[in-house]
């Protein structure tokens, strides 16, 4: 999506059917597995948004209880709730939500979510935009975002979100969506996010102690573009030394190959992936493969002698 020619987003509901809201919902958010249902015998939900496909302020609010599934997307959403209670599990461990808390739902990733007669907020940014401003700011965005959502994000931090959140609900209730304040606007919510869940650091993988600006920029080099065919020549071409020179720099710094260093490197991201996917539609095999695995049973004796447990292990957890 493009910000320089944003589609305007105006929605207003008001529901008091748990199936007519569980439709409207999920059509909003692509959900396939989404239902909500009365408690002590009372149901109603309210939602707005307001802004456009850079960014949209919403509001929803639910007397019962609403759970299913947020499947990826194009946008970052962060949500915080003012009242209620509510689960995301994240692929790895379910995140108890906390009032006040704002927590970013990232688009690359499926959430399960369950929320009990709650008050929420949400902020609906860009992904693109997202990533430019970290980019910006000097983080690698070459494999997506990465946000640490288990760390308290601190007091101030939260704070500059909120104020910036009121300060842009205010400034879309007076000047309306569209436009350069707009998009300002937005740039400044993504800013305020990135100050509350920085991105992840690239694993050290002994980058720490490593000397030689060849070896250092090959290492950045391979994690940035460890989703793509890379191989020791193509990692030696880009940071302009000799494929020989590399390797001997490679064992004598970090005490590993190029190639050796590469499929470490692609063993922590199907780790990850495995950790965050959803094992009732996911295979072992699909994230060896988008991880350059081939031979599935080579994978696996690989994968459980870096990490000590077998993927099919790591996947069901």
């Amino acid at each position: 999506m493009s910000s320089l020619d944003p589609t305007p987003v105006h929605i207003g509901i008001s529901l008091t059917d748990p199936a007519a809201a569980s439709a409207a919902i999920a059509t909003m958010y692509g959900s396939t597995d989404l239902t909500a249902v009365e408690l002590d015998d009372t149901f109603s939900f309210r939602f707005t948004a307001e802004g456009d496909d850079t960014m949209t302020m919403r509001s929803s609010r639910l007397s019962g209880r609403l759970a299913g599934d947020v499947p990826p997307g194009d946008d970052v959403v962060v949500q915080w709730l003012t009242s209620g209670t509510g689960t995301f599990d994240t692929g790895s461990s379910p995140l108890e939500l906390t009032p006040g808390r704002p927590v970013p739902l990232l688009p690359q990733r499926t959430f399960s979510f369950d929320l009990s007669d709650y008050d929420q907020r949400l902020v609906h940014l860009d992904r693109a935009l997202v990533e430019r401003v970290a980019s910006e700011r000097g983080s690698d965005v070459g494999d997506g975002l990465r946000f640490d959502l288990h760390t308290e994000p601190s007091p101030a931090a939260v704070r500059a979100w909120h104020n910036s959140a009121a300060l842009v609900t205010h400034t879309l209730r007076d000047a309306g969506s569209g436009g350069l304040l707009h998009r300002e606007m937005a740039r400044l919510m993504s800013a305020a996010l990135l100050e509350m869940y920085p991105l992840s650091p690239l694993p050290d993988a002994g980058i720490s102690r490593v000397r030689s600006a060849h070896v250092r920029a090959a290492v950045e080099y391979v994690h940035a573009h460890a989703h793509l065919p890379i191989t020791t020549t193509s990692v030696a071409e880009a940071v302009d030394v000799g494929l020989r020179a590399l390797q001997e720099a490679f064992r004598s710094e970090l005490g590993v190959t190029p190639n050796e260093y590469v499929r470490s490197v692609r063993l922590d991201r199907a780790r990850d992936e495995l950790l965050q996917t959803d094992p009732t539609t996911s295979m072992v095999r699909d994230v060896a493969r988008h991880w350059g695995f081939m031979h599935l049973g080579r994978f696996s004796q690989m994968y459980a002698s870096r990490f000590g447990e077998y993927p099919r292990d790591t996947l069901a957890r």
